[in-house]
């Protein structure tokens, strides 16, 4: 099921997949009989995400109808936040995304190295050690707290940070907890999870070299927090998950591809990331959970560069598309 929200009165509206049509949730289930116990899903994202197989189906049996009959059809809704998280908690996801970062970083900020580790890699055909993820990422998940204050919506303007001069886009997916969980099995944990949503975790790069080699808490801070946005669609989890690690991804940047790529190689599974979360830690509905950056899902690993009055959308195939404009610098 794939959901998003309506401007004007409080309502979600689902897609009809047949016909390719929103329809208002609140008007497919209006004065249908034996519906009555969903009328609180009508603007609830995190309880219909919440909802189980048994009501999922006769949610979409409404929506059916509704489309059917020429119900409740939203054309062309505008883009939206769906739901404002509770919380955020960035993972790394993939060991390619840090390697060719770490690359891309050095690169940029060392330039003398590059032929000492291009002649040790060619040689040793192996990654440098400093340019492979601490040990910890391969003994489980691994994640930073980001700011979910300042997580906006598909279409809102993305304010250039005044403190930076390599303002990067990161391709990523985010899970929206929908049950509460603590000390979760993987098995427990992936149920937990209600939807997915397309997440672009806006970073600061030079601010990232920085805090990297300076700073206290390692380059997550003002590299991170300033800013990050969510699709405006929400696809359930039990369309997402038995495919996640076989999705397709593209970042577009004024409407030229600027990369293809996918989901393949995702270090760990969606329910092995919230289990690892979980630990003598209650986790509850609302907080949002992000996968880490696709490999080459950013700027740093393509060396190319966003700008202010860039359009940034990124996508990823069965979940759906978050699109920004760069603002000015503040």
């Amino acid at each position: 099921m794939k959901i998003r929200r309506l401007p004007g009165p409080a309502s979600l509206a689902i897609l009809h997949e047949p016909s390719g049509r929103w329809i208002s949730l609140r008007a497919a289930l209006n004065g249908r009989a034996g519906l009555e116990e969903f009328s609180h899903l009508q603007s609830n994202l995190l309880a219909l995400l919440a909802t189980g197989d048994q009501s999922r189906a006769k949610i979409i049996d409404a929506v059916d109808r509704a489309a059917g009959e020429g119900i409740g059809i939203a054309t062309d809704p505008p883009p939206a936040i769906p739901y404002y998280p509770s919380s955020l908690r960035c993972f790394l996801g993939w060991e390619q995304h840090w390697t060719n970062a770490a690359h891309g970083l050095v690169q940029r900020n060392l330039p003398a190295s590059r032929p000492f580790l291009r002649t040790y890699e060619r040689l040793t055909h192996k990654v440098f050690p400093l340019l492979r993820p601490g040990s910890a990422f391969y003994d489980h998940p691994v994640y930073y707290t980001g700011n979910h204050l300042t997580v906006i919506g598909d279409g809102e303007p993305m304010p250039w940070p005044s403190y930076t001069n390599e303002l990067d886009f990161e391709l990523e997916f985010g899970m929206i907890i929908a049950h509460p969980v603590r000390d979760a099995t993987p098995e427990k944990a992936a149920a937990a999870i209600g939807g997915f949503v397309v997440f672009n975790d806006f970073s600061a790069r030079d601010v990232q070299w920085d805090e990297q080699r300076r700073g206290v808490f390692g380059p997550v801070v003002k590299t991170k927090t300033f800013g990050s946005s969510i699709g405006s669609v929400v696809v359930t989890a039990d369309e997402v998950l038995p495919k996640i690690d076989q999705l397709t991804a593209s970042v577009h940047i004024n409407g030229e591809l600027w990369s293809s790529t996918g989901t393949h190689g995702l270090r760990y599974h969606p329910g092995e990331v919230v289990a690892y979360a979980s630990q003598s830690e209650n986790l509850h509905p609302g907080e949002l959970i992000t996968s880490g950056t696709l490999p080459s899902g950013c700027g740093l690993e393509l060396d190319r560069w966003i700008r202010p009055g860039d359009e940034v959308m990124l996508s990823i195939d069965g979940i759906g598309s978050v699109t920004n404009t760069v603002a000015d610098p503040g």
